[in-house]
Formats: C-alpha cells, structure tokens, sequence
C-alpha cells in the first residue's frame, strides 16, 4: 500500500495562514495584492480596499522611519479592524488583519458609561443647593433613566436601596416594572428573597437567561423572560442593587453585565452624595436649632427680670409684658423645635370662621409625633373637619379600609413619610388601592426621605407635599389645595 504523499511546503504555508486572524495579505508599493489568505478574501471589496490602501501608505512611511511594524484601526460596515503591518523585501508589506468588533464596541459603550457617570456626579452646587431632596432625586433619576434607556434600549429596570439597619431593599428609581404590594418586602438576603436578594447579600452580579426555569427568579416585570442584575458596590460595601428585565429570553450578555457593574459604582456613588446631603441639611438645622435655643435663653432671663423690675407694682403692665415674652418664647421653640412642630398658630385669627372647602370633610392624620398629630387634628377641627388620627401607618391603613367598608370613607388623609411600620409611600399606595379618590397629603422633616417615598409617590401622581416645619397657615392652605379648593 502506498504511503500518502506529504504536503507540499506552499500548501503547508497557505493552511497555516488561511488560520491567522481574520485574513493574511502581502501588498506592493502600488497598492496591488500579491498575495491573500482565502480569509481575507472573504472580506467585503470595501474592507480589502481599506486593507491594501493602509498597506501601501505604511510602506512609505517604512521608507522615511524605518520600523517594525505599524498598527491601524478602520471601520467598515457595522465591523471593526485592527491591522498589523510589517516591511517585507522589495518594498513591500505583509498585512495581518484583526476583526476587533466585540472589544471597540465594548470599549465605546464602557466609554460612554464613563462620560454618563461623569455627568450623574457632575452636582451644581448652584443647580442643586435650592432643591429639596425629591427634587434632587429626581433630577438623578432622570439622568439614570436616560442612560440606562441608552444602554439597554428602555428595557424596564429598578434600583433598590438597602436599609443599613433593616437589610430591607427599599425601591428608589423604578421604570416599567411595577412596585410590590403593600407589605411586602425584599431584603438582602441570599434566600427568599429572589434574585436581588441574593445580589445584595453575596456582592455577585446574576443572569438569569430563563426566568421560568431560573431557581433565584420572582415575579417582577409580567411576562419577563430573562433579567440582569449587579450590585451597587460603594468600594467594597453593597449598598443597593439595580435589576434590568426583559421579555426576551437570554437577553443578556457578559458585556450587558460589565456596563451595568461600570455604571452601577458611578449611581452608587451619586446616591451615596444625595444621602450625606439629606443627613448634613437634617442634622446641621438640628445643630442650628440647639445653638439658638442657647444663645436665646439667657438674653430672655435678663427681659424677664427686667420685667419684674420695671412693673413696679403695677399688675397690669407686668402681666402683658410676661404675656409678650411667653408668645416670643413659644415662637422661639416652635422655630428651632426641628422638623416636630408647627409654626405660627398664634398668628392665625382668633375670631376666624369654620373654612368653607375643609368644613365637614372627613381627614385622617398619621404622625408617629404625637405633638405633630394632634396639633394638626386640632387645627382642622377648627376648621369644621371631622378628624381621627394614628401614630403608625398599619393603624392608619386598617381605619382607611374600615371607613371605607362602613360608608364613610375619608376625603384627605394626611401622612408622616417616616413611621416605625409603614413609609409614607406604602400608605400613599395602599390608600389610592383602598380609595382610589381619596385625596393624599405627604409630609416630611427637613425634606428628609429615607426610603424616597416622595420621589416614588411622585412618579405615581401625587402633587400635595408638606416640609417640617411648616406655617399653620399654609397647612391650611396645602390642605385646601389637596380637596380640590382653586388655586
């Protein structure tokens, strides 16, 4: 039996460069191809017009600086190349080319998540120092929204935040995904509590290619077939988690995850600098208040004693001058008392009348503070109101949904944003549920918002907002404004 002919050395040659890269050519001065690997030419004419035009410019360049290689980068078509050119005898050139599409787009995208990220951080002082903290969160989440509309071409997706204390995953930004349901939560938890859960407790990013078929996957988006999720990593603490959902099966790639991680730290970082802003404006009026309480009280002994010194005897002016300094005492603490109180209700008229638009509606109060709670009740009652009040948000929602089975559903229920139980957007939402044309009014200490309910109530349609502390005056007004009274 005859033994096969060996291969003959051209051949050999031919094979071995038929498998380096995305094609192998030799080019002369003139831009003519003397040679190309079957690779090559597969190539659209464009592209291999590109090739030998590059070649023959690299050789008079090799000409006047003599070098090893020369490397080039083109596009053509949706595709991109990187060429690697090398000087071979008699002026010509041997050009190896790359197809380097994944990484050059890969590289773009994570390029524009850098300049998007720049731009979340980029927080004017002057743009963002006049606004409360639901309009400075609102103002990131529209840039959140545009990028991540950008980079998973509006495919719904949500970021949740995790409560240091509680572990729970609070809801900050949402588009496209609906909200859960009154009580339940997701905490960070590596079990039982779906795929978030498990991303904020281990750290790990996770594709889910089926959801249907996927151990960790909940039901979020309805009818979502894959989803990715990536922890929002503040150095190496996991302080929240966003999660993009799509119909789609398998939707989701490992460069999908890498430009979600990318953008996540910059969010991550964006939200963390909203916080220690909220934190700074609360504890620092606190601080302001302490201040002026001290500074105040010791010029009001030396009048009250002045008082006592001038009155001579005479009752009657001793007693209006003491009724003058216990008025500018109770403004005094009624103004540096922080987000609990009230301010101004010794201004309001004595003689006034039941208010036509809030006489006889029936108004729930929900205020943990009890001060804040029943002097907002007795504001209204003087109003001809008919009011209740609760010191939690359960309690607050257990009587909305008794009224409502009794007849007598309210017609404006007032809430703290911030009870031990419920925030304000839980009872919000479980009120518009409960009586979709009740009418709601949030309020909020020093536009301080933990779980971001005024942002997420927003996004749901409520426009009637209080911030402690407020005028009595313009409770009344916002109160009017809520039932519908013309501006």
């Amino acid at each position: 039996m005859a033994e096969p002919a060996p291969n003959h050395p051209r051949q050999e040659f031919t094979e071995f460069f038929d498998n380096v890269g995305s094609g192998v050519g030799v080019v002369d001065a003139s831009g003519e191809v003397l040679w190309m690997s079957s690779r090559l030419a597969e190539h659209s004419p464009e592209t291999l017009r590109m090739f030998t035009e590059l070649c023959a410019d690299a050789i008079k360049d090799f000409t006047t600086s003599p070098t090893l290689h020369i490397r080039k980068r083109f596009g053509s078509g949706n595709r991109f190349f990187e060429l690697l050119i090398s000087p071979t005898i008699d002026h010509r050139a041997t050009g190896i080319l790359l197809d380097v599409t994944t990484g050059t787009r890969l590289s773009d995208r994570l390029e524009a998540v850098d300049l998007a990220g720049a731009d979340l951080l980029d927080l004017d002082a002057q743009i963002v120092n006049p606004l409360n903290v639901a309009e400075r969160l609102a103002l990131l989440e529209g840039k959140i929204a545009s990028t991540m509309r950008t980079l998973f071409n509006d495919q719904p997706f949500e970021v949740r935040l995790r409560n240091r204390k509680t572990e729970q995953l609070e809801l900050v930004i949402g588009h496209g995904i609906e909200p859960l349901r009154i009580g339940e939560s997701i905490y960070a938890r590596s079990t039982g509590n779906g795929i978030s859960g498990w991303v904020a407790s281990t750290g790990e990013s996770y594709i889910a290619r089926d959801c249907d078929s996927d151990p960790l996957s909940v039901p979020g988006l309805v009818g979502a077939r894959s989803s990715l999720t990536v922890p929002l990593l503040l150095r190496d603490r996991v302080i929240g988690v966003v999660n993009v959902e799509s119909l789609q099966a398998d939707a989701f790639t490992d460069e999908d995850r890498l430009a979600l991680e990318t953008y996540g730290r910059y969010q991550a970082m964006a939200l963390n600098i909203l916080d220690m802003l909220i934190v700074e404006r609360s504890s620092t009026s606190e601080r302001v208040s302490a201040t002026l309480r001290e500074e105040v009280a010791v010029p009001q002994q030396r009048l009250r004693d002045a008082t006592r010194d001038l009155a001579g005897g005479k009752l009657g002016a001793y007693e209006q001058l003491e009724s003058a300094l216990e008025t500018l005492d109770a403004r005094i603490k009624g103004a540096t008392a922080g987000p609990q109180s009230v301010l101004g209700i010794d201004r309001l008229p004595r003689d006034r009348s039941r208010d036509q638009f809030i006489s006889g509606k029936r108004i729930l109060v929900a205020d943990d503070d009890a001060n804040v709670r029943e002097t907002i009740q007795g504001l209204l009652q003087e109003a001809g109101a008919i009011v209740e009040n609760r010191a939690d948000g359960s309690a607050a929602l257990d009587l909305i949904r008794r009224a409502r089975d009794e007849g007598r559903p309210f017609d404006l229920v007032i809430s703290d944003v911030r009870m031990p139980d419920r925030n304000g957007y839980e009872v919000f939402r479980g009120t518009r549920e409960c009586t979709p044309h009740c009418a709601f009014l949030m309020m909020t200490g020093f536009g301080y918002d933990p779980n971001h309910s005024i942002v997420r109530s927003t996004q749901d349609g409520l426009h009637h907002f209080l911030f402690k502390p407020f005028q009595a005056g313009v409770l009344l007004e916002e109160v009017r404004k809520a039932l519908g009274a013309p501006a």
